[in-house]
């Protein structure tokens, strides 16, 4: 079940962990500056949206 996703994803151990682990960072930063630009619109305009749409464009589906 392991190797099973490392191929569907097309990475090897390490290269999946640095990819998840600077994603996972990344997102919880997404998340953090969203609900501070819900809170105070003029701050973090669409840095969410940018770090989402980054992250999209590297990932292969």
């Amino acid at each position: 079940m392991f190797k099973k996703h490392l191929n569907e994803s097309g990475k090897n151990y390490t290269e999946h962990f640095i990819f998840a682990f600077i994603a996972g960072w990344l997102l919880i930063y997404a998340g953090i500056t969203s609900i501070i630009h819900s809170l105070i619109p003029s701050l973090f305009p669409f840095t969410s949206q940018k770090i989402v749409q980054k992250l999209e464009s590297k990932i292969k589906i």
